[in-house]
């Protein structure tokens, strides 16, 4: 009986962590990156996480049509593209120091993952190489 009661609150208190919301709950920030970026995928689901800020960097999460995930912080703020089904996301998309990068030293990469940490950043492409950048977009190293 103490399992099926202590299960019964965990349940209510995880609902709330993933609350599901409509695209009007995003900051404007972000409803703008995902019109001009992703204009031809339409928004599947949107999650806003707790309160709690048990995930501070990932205060929203929006799926795409398309297979794409974005995250993004309380301000609206882009923190992580992710191609749950290898989705070439486009690079107008990235930080443009990043583009530039891509572009120049390789123009036939398809990226499928893109993060941004406190101090780095980090691209994937299509055939597992990832590539490493600073906070500005400075090219470090290939991981």
């Amino acid at each position: 009986m103490k399992r099926v009661i202590l299960s019964g609150i965990f349940a209510l208190c995880t609902m709330g962590i993933f609350a599901q919301t409509n695209t009007n709950n995003l900051p404007s920030t972000a409803q703008e990156y995902i019109q001009q970026n992703f204009s031809s995928a339409d928004v599947k689901e949107v999650k806003e996480n707790s309160k709690w800020k048990i995930w501070e960097d990932e205060k929203f999460e929006v799926v795409l049509s398309n297979g794409l995930e974005l995250d993004f912080d309380e301000n609206g703020n882009i923190s992580e593209i992710e191609s749950q089904t290898d989705v070439v996301i486009p690079t107008s998309a990235l930080p443009s120091k990043m583009a530039s990068y891509l572009q120049e030293n390789y123009a036939d990469a398809q990226v499928i993952g893109w993060e941004k940490q406190k101090k780095e950043q980090e691209i994937e492409l299509a055939d597992g190489t990832e590539l490493e950048f600073d906070g500005e977009g400075n090219f470090r190293k290939v991981d």
